[in-house]
């Protein structure tokens, strides 16, 4: 997720995306938010859809990938899946972070949310892979205040730690972060019987460069492939939570990695 500039100058993340994308003029505008208080804040993570059917097929992995990324003085993340149930926006409160994490298809509603939040006081930060090809649209339609481009892993806390001291960047280049630097997801905060499948990352990346896919553009064409005992970990979480199935998130199942 991807986000603006507070007051003062922005602190450097030494992060860097290996791309040749551009995010256009979205690094220049300037949005200044509002200053959050790390004991008071509440991280609110939302995975945007105009429907809520009240059932998921599939677990939505990266609410609780950056779940485990956020830090626990921050408190229990506030996850909303709306393929579940809509975001209530009125438990939002000025000083919160709202991370929206948007690809094509729910990029309106993302904006939507965003815009709610912000009126509401909110810090509002966007990130996916719709965000991370157009940052300049969840800047300009989105009422973010900042925008993580890339892997949100390792960047999250930073972003996080840069809202809370009123010193947001508007736009963090978080890169493809390598498989050894993974974050676990919090399956314990799954709610219980709301999906069909369990869902485990293996391979970020593929080697291809098909024009309908986004996947070698933002998780580049080098495969990055996770280590057998985590993956298996994760999968064993999901099974013991009574899944029995498990969709493995796989860019490619070429013989290339």
């Amino acid at each position: 997720m991807t986000e603006p500039l507070a007051g003062g100058a922005a602190t450097e993340v030494n992060i860097r995306w290996r791309s040749s994308l551009s995010s256009g003029d979205a690094t220049t505008r300037v949005r200044p938010s509002p200053g959050v208080s790390a004991s008071g804040m509440t991280v609110h993570l939302v995975n945007p859809s105009h429907i809520s059917f009240g059932v998921g097929v599939t677990t939505p992995r990266w609410l609780f990938v950056l779940a485990s990324a956020t830090p626990t003085s921050y408190g229990r993340p506030q996850i909303t899946d709306e393929t579940l149930e809509p975001f209530a926006v009125e438990t939002v409160r000025p000083g919160d972070v709202v991370g929206i994490g948007i690809h094509t298809g729910n990029a309106l509603r993302g904006y939507e949310i965003g815009t709610l939040a912000r009126t509401r006081g909110a810090v509002v930060i966007f990130g996916g892979i719709h965000a991370t090809l157009y940052p300049d649209e969840a800047l300009d339609l989105g009422g973010a205040h900042a925008v993580v481009r890339g892997d949100g892993d390792v960047a999250w806390p930073l972003v996080l730690g840069d809202a809370a001291r009123g010193a947001l960047q508007r736009v963090y280049e978080a890169g493809r972060v390598d498989a050894d630097r993974f974050v676990p997801a919090r399956w314990e905060l799954l709610p219980k019987g709301r999906y069909m499948w369990g869902s485990v990352q293996t391979v970020p990346g593929c080697p291809k460069h098909c024009s309908f896919c986004s996947v070698w553009r933002t998780d580049g064409q080098k495969p990055r492939q996770r280590g057998v005992d985590a993956v298996i970990e994760e999968i064993v979480q999901l099974r013991r939570r009574g899944f029995r199935f498990v969709a493995l998130a796989d860019d490619n199942f070429y013989p290339v990695s």
